[in-house]
């Protein structure tokens, strides 16, 4: 990575840092544009770095662009919507995992080479099912459609995981490490959301997704 890429990721954790803090400030159009600029900058990383490496020309490109195209979405309506903003967040994550699967059938990926994601995936979101089902949490007027985000959002963490582990390489190792980050933020901005709302777990929300769509993004860097 040469020079003007570090000075890029170098500002792009200095105005995630400063977020940290516009964020807990209970100034809403001081958080408005902090957070548009970073996601923002992180879908015109994305998009640069895949042009400038041809990745423009192949088929996957499009599944990729619409998921960094929604998640970008997803952070400006988050600011006014909860609702609209998880719905696009969850389309963005369905073209993940639809370019997750694009990946592995590219470079012949077997079925017995991935299985493990699922069960992992059904694990780990049946959690959220048992909490809503058995009232311990009260997702509010998200209903059952917290759990089913989560279940969309998990599904591209794990899946990630298991096409990085079996197509290998600095960007899928790297994209793997950035959804994975975007999957945790979810978990916590869950906790904050319904559970503990205390600065600390929402900055950790941020933290980990803007961390994470930053790696995604660099990701394309080594194509």
């Amino acid at each position: 990575m040469n020079l003007p890429r570090i000075i890029f990721c170098i500002a792009y954790l200095i105005v995630l840092v400063c977020y940290f803090f516009s964020e807990t400030s209970g100034n809403h159009k001081r958080r408005v544009v902090n957070k548009c600029i970073m996601a923002t900058m992180f879908l015109g990383y994305f998009l640069f770095e895949s042009h400038r490496n041809g990745y423009w020309s192949q088929p996957l490109f499009f599944l990729c662009m619409a998921a960094f195209i929604f998640s970008w979405l997803g952070d400006v309506l988050l600011l006014f919507s909860f609702l609209y903003g998880g719905i696009s967040f969850m389309v963005g994550n369905a073209f993940f995992v639809a370019h997750l699967v694009a990946v592995a059938a590219q470079n012949n990926v077997t079925f017995a080479q991935v299985w493990w994601a699922i069960p992992l995936t059904i694990v780990v979101a049946s959690v959220f099912y048992i909490l809503h089902f058995t009232k311990k949490v009260d997702f509010k007027t998200t209903g059952i459609l917290m759990p089913i985000y989560v279940t969309t959002v998990t599904s591209h963490g794990m899946l990630s995981m298991a096409v990085a582990n079996a197509v290998g390489g600095i960007h899928m190792i790297l994209l793997s490490a950035g959804l994975v980050l975007f999957m945790i933020s979810d978990y916590f901005l869950t906790t904050h959301k319904f559970i503990r709302h205390e600065k600390w777990v929402l900055r950790c929300n941020s933290g980990t997704y803007f961390t994470g769509m930053l790696l995604a993004a660099v990701s394309f860097t080594f194509i």
